[in-house]
């Protein structure tokens, strides 16, 4: 997953109760921007518009995003995995040239366009004290992988997450797993994923904190491990506004990010 649908959807895990009490349709658009290293030797920048499409109905939500991206440096990170291994000849910055050693520090290039199409459906099964969702995930290749904005291949993903209200403070965590599909360029492993955090209510707002960590997708990488706050509060009689900060806690994670993102309700 690129990093803001990674980090939207934790984010979405702190503030579950709400979605699941405002049925119908909802559309979202934002802004995110990281930059860092990767584990290589070259700075990395990324941003991207995500434009997401929701619809809750009784236990169920289903949610479709597509996001615009720029990404500009190591053609070996991608956006959502970050470091890996990349040969493709025609990648970011390479021009069509070979690349004989990946391990070997390669060109910076920038390239934009159309991200990949991220498609996921949430089930409640859970909704007492403890709620507990059951999410099913998939990635559809859009994205162009000669320009390093995707791997071109499809991706499956299974997750569940547990969250329990204490008085207006919202505990939250989540495990997952995901099947990367690799080729010929890109030599990726299937990848488990964990998180957890915790967010308040504060009149109208909701404060909170989210640790995440991902395993690498690639062999003799570092696994991404960030730390996240945001601040949420309502625009309007159906909309939100939410904004967010992370630090990257190990080489295999952007140094830093940040974002927003804006959801109205129908």
């Amino acid at each position: 997953m690129m990093r803001v649908a990674l980090c939207c959807g934790l984010l979405l895990a702190a503030s579950t109760t709400v979605a699941q009490a405002q049925e119908g349709l909802s559309l979202s658009v934002g802004a995110d921007y990281s930059t860092g290293e990767y584990g290589s030797e070259t700075t990395t920048e990324i941003f991207s518009v995500p434009f997401s499409a929701k619809w809750t109905s009784d236990r169920w939500t289903w949610k479709a995003s597509l996001p615009w991206l720029r990404v500009d440096g190591d053609p070996s990170v991608l956006p959502g995995l970050g470091g890996v291994i990349n040969t493709n000849p025609r990648g970011r910055g390479r021009g069509g040239t070979p690349v004989p050693d990946p391990t070997e520090p390669v060109e910076s290039g920038a390239a934009s366009g159309i991200g990949d199409l991220r498609l996921s459906a949430t089930y409640a099964l859970s909704t007492g004290p403890l709620g507990v969702d059951l999410t099913g995930l998939v990635k559809v290749p859009t994205a162009d992988e000669d320009k390093g904005l995707g791997t071109g291949e499809t991706d499956y993903g299974i997750a569940v997450d547990l969250y329990r209200d204490f008085d207006g403070t919202l505990l939250f965590g989540g495990a997952g797993y995901t099947l990367l599909g690799d080729n010929e360029y890109l030599p990726l492993r299937n990848v488990a994923n964990a998180n957890i955090g915790a967010s308040r209510t504060m009149g109208t707002g909701t404060l909170g904190l989210v640790y995440d960590w991902r395993q690498a997708a690639t062999e003799g990488r570092d696994d991404r491990s960030e730390l996240t706050g945001f601040y949420s509060t309502r625009a309007g009689e159906r909309g939100k506004v939410q904004v967010y900060a992370s630090a990257g806690l190990s080489d295999g994670s952007p140094d830093w990010g940040a974002g927003v993102n804006f959801t109205t309700g129908f």
